[in-house]
């Protein structure tokens, strides 16, 4: 609909990369804001954020190119590394940030299990931003629909947000040279919207989750991998970006997504097995220091270090 927000010549602000930036600011903000609630000095976390980051976007990566495009990765293993080549899947950004996040708070001796929880209630909302890029860029487009257009709601550089005669009534239309694939000038499913408001959802549903019902640590992260595992199913039924594949399973065929969606509710079933008998564990939340006890930890720290 709009994929560069400002031009410079033949380059400029890509605004699915400025959405996907803002995604992760987004969800820092809430993990710091809420992590002191469990116990975490919040300062502890900013290095686990950059590492985090890092890995996500690695992959997610490498979870695109070894699914949609294996030859170039095996072949060209530098086009990993070009990002004008490729793309990003969100289950391998949340599965390469998770053990990244996990292997640095085991190394920190932080919570792991609660902090992981506090992070599964800003994962949605970060992918609700992201996917917002997401409408704008093209990619992760919606299937044709068959039903008419009746009208064009709003008209951007890149394409048409259009009335439908019938069910889903709104949809996309985007113009050749935006997006993936061919599916230039009929009117799509609005996969990416849809997404937005599941992603809107799950973070409201889970938040409310963490502050009033949890039972045991890391009940929140298992919740978050069945309910976005059932939404991202449902998505896909609609999503017309098969470029990852389409794999027969028996009597189904499933997309890339909904097997591995079928692996994080395979996760969560062992996470509630292995964490539900040990309940919550105690928390007394961190509370800042006062300049009057900085100041008395400095004169400590200058004590145990004066020369004798």
């Amino acid at each position: 609909m709009y994929p560069t927000l400002v031009e410079f010549g033949e380059t400029g602000i890509h605004t699915w990369g400025l959405m996907v930036t803002l995604a992760f600011l987004v969800a820092v903000v809430r993990v710091q804001r809420r992590v002191p609630r469990v116990g975490v000095n919040p300062d502890q976390l900013v290095p686990m954020y950059v590492l985090l980051i890092a890995a996500a976007l690695a992959g997610a990566r490498l979870l695109h190119f070894v699914f949609a495009e294996p030859g170039v990765f095996f072949s060209e293993p530098t086009a990993f590394f070009d990002p004008s080549r490729g793309g990003y899947a969100f289950y391998g950004g949340v599965i390469g940030g998770g053990l990244a996040g996990a292997l640095y708070c085991r190394a920190r001796g932080l919570p792991v299990w609660k902090v992981a929880d506090v992070c599964a209630t800003a994962i949605p909302l970060g992918l609700a931003v992201g996917r917002v890029g997401c409408f704008f860029a093209g990619c992760c487009h919606g299937g044709p629909v068959d039903v008419a257009v009746d009208s064009v709601l709003l008209t951007l550089k890149g394409g048409q947000v259009v009335a439908l005669d019938g069910a889903p009534w709104v949809g996309l239309v985007y113009f050749p040279g935006v997006g993936v694939g061919d599916t230039h000038n009929i009117a799509l499913y609005p996969s990416q919207p849809w997404a937005v408001l599941g992603g809107l959802s799950l973070a409201a549903v889970l938040s409310v989750m963490w502050r009033r019902h949890r039972r045991f640590d890391g009940q929140i992260a298992a919740s978050l991998f069945v309910l976005y595992a059932g939404l991202r199913s449902l998505l896909e039924a609609y999503r017309g970006d098969t470029v990852r594949g389409l794999y027969s399973l028996g009597p189904l065929t499933l997309s890339t997504s909904q097997i591995v969606s079928l692996g994080m509710v395979a996760a969560a079933v062992a996470v509630v097995a292995l964490k539900w008998r040990g309940g919550v564990a105690p928390e007394t939340p961190w509370v800042p220091p006062t300049d009057d006890e900085l100041d008395a930890a400095l004169l400590a720290d200058d004590e145990r270090h004066r020369p004798r």
